[in-house]
């Protein structure tokens, strides 16, 4: 028996992935389709590490697994040709092994070339061959996990009910800062362990210092994130372990007070705001050392202290409209957890791109969205006021779970469930519409116009409670009890 087995999963390279995706949907018939945006992917290429940010899409078509990547970094990589050129069209074969490290034994005793591996964030291991005899060809391994096997499960689920006939149309971990000796001290908020929020400690930290292309922010305020609790929690350390102590925080506004070699985009004394590495060297602190490239500036229309509940939650509601779901003009769609400031910014986003938008909140949300132009506010708990609104042409989730699983019921078949959950909600095995999965990236110039736009379009992104970093216990247990309305700040 060959070593490689059956071939089960085809990948294509390219560099438009929505053009690629209407083919396989409208022309090949093939879906329903999983797509999974900004994700990083990592592995070792001729001897080195590297890192690509990149979109994929998956589906199952038949017993294979097709899949679709567009990277969006530079190369050399596996996905670039000599000239750093993004390759386009068939790229790898695939087979799937129980035994990987055997059957790459194997396959090198063969006279195949292993030059690239790696592991996906779930610790599924594949390995990449080559061979002169067959240029332009890359035969992979792909290793069997029992996570691995339930996604292909309910990938074929999801395709059994999805009919050619019926095709959708197209649519359109960083390490800790080291101390530096004799620095100043400032005040910071440290996990210590995974748990409640009572594992926060304040304590005194070394001033941090900017490195080339960094700056450091004295901060006026931080914001309390529900990604913030994930980590606190732990829900996330398969994937995204901390190192204790650890100072977590995305979302930090201030005054720029030292600038490392390099930086020339600011200067101090600018009034910026940042959405940096949550999972070390984070906001919780009285001084901030991030990458420039990581900050946008904040107008002089917007208090400082406000400007911290922006980026995330601005950046991603906007991306997840914008990037992920892409809607029509004209098309009606819901965004679940619109009190929220990351629904809230979709919200506008999907107003500005022509969409007719219903807010879908808890009952508990519901004031938060008195002052949002949408058509209707549904509680997410009322299936019948949910059926009534008729069937959405998209979803817009920021919350997951079961809470987003169920609304594909209430969807067109043709339509799209975008969705920032993390962990992501899973397709229903019935459900033929095309499911996007989106991670945020920093994107300064949107930062921005999202900022500008606040004041220009009289618009606004609540602020429930401010409070100072002493009461960092306190703003965690209320972001988990939800319904607070606002965003939650650390004052400084």
């Amino acid at each position: 028996m060959s070593w490689l087995g059956p071939i089960r999963q085809i990948s294509y390279t390219t560099d438009d992935l929505d053009g690629l995706l209407a083919f396989w949907e409208t022309q090949a018939g093939v879906g329903p389709w999983s797509v999974f945006r900004n994700i990083t992917l990592k592995m070792n290429y001729e001897g080195r590490s590297i890192a690509l940010p990149c979109d994929v899409a998956l589906a199952m078509h038949h017993d294979q697994l097709i899949e679709l990547l567009q990277v969006n970094g530079n190369g050399p990589s596996p996905f670039h040709d000599a000239l750093n050129r993004p390759i386009v069209g068939l790229q790898r074969l695939a087979a799937l092994t129980d035994a990987i490290e055997a059957d790459t034994k194997r396959a090198v005793e063969r006279g195949l070339e292993r030059f690239a591996d790696g592991r996906d964030p779930t610790g599924q291991r594949y390995v990449y061959f080559r061979s002169a005899s067959a240029p332009g060809v890359i035969l992979e391994l792909l290793e069997t996990t029992p996570f691995f096997n339930d996604f292909l499960g309910r990938l074929a689920a999801r395709a059994r009910g999805y009919e050619r006939s019926d095709a959708p149309a197209a649519r359109i971990r960083a390490a800790p800062r080291p101390a530096v000796a004799g620095a100043a001290s400032i005040r910071a908020a440290l996990l210590t362990s995974y748990g409640e929020p009572e594992q926060f400690r304040i304590d005194d930290v070394p001033e941090p210092q900017p490195g080339p292309g960094e700056l450091r922010i004295q901060a006026a305020a931080a914001a309390v994130n529900p990604f913030d609790v994930k980590l606190r929690r732990g829900y996330l350390k398969e994937w995204m372990p901390l190192v204790f102590p650890a100072q977590i925080g995305g979302d930090v506004a201030g005054t720029v007070d030292a600038i490392g070699d390099g930086v020339v985009e600011f200067r101090i004394g600018n009034r910026v705001m940042a959405m940096i590495n949550p999972m070390a060297n984070g906001a919780y602190a009285e001084k901030v050392v991030c990458p420039a490239a990581a900050c946008a500036l904040v107008p002089d229309s917007l208090d400082l202290v406000d400007a911290a509940a922006l980026p995330t939650g601005a950046l991603t509601g906007t991306q997840l409209i914008e990037r992920g779901i892409r809607p029509r003009a004209g098309s009606k769609g819901l965004v679940i957890g619109a009190g929220g400031s990351t629904g809230r910014a979709a919200v506008f986003a999907a107003l500005d791109a022509g969409a007719q938008v219903y807010a879908g909140v808890r009952v508990s949300s519901r004031d938060a969205c008195g002052d949002l132009p949408v058509v209707g506010v549904i509680d997410l708990s009322d299936d019948k006021g949910l059926a009534a609104a008729g069937a959405f042409d998209f979803v817009a989730d920021t919350v997951g779970g079961a809470v987003a699983e169920k609304l594909f019921a209430h969807m067109q078949r043709d339509g799209v469930l975008g969705s920032i959950a993390v962990p992501p909600p899973i397709a229903p095995s019935d459900s033929a519409q095309r499911f996007v999965s989106l991670i945020v990236s920093f994107d300064r110039a949107r930062l921005e116009r999202f900022a500008r736009e606040l004041a220009s379009r009289n618009r606004r992104m609540p602020i429930a409670h401010r409070l100072p970093l002493t009461e960092i216990a306190r703003a965690h247990r209320l972001m988990e009890q939800g319904g607070v309305g606002g965003k939650i700040l650390l004052i400084f």
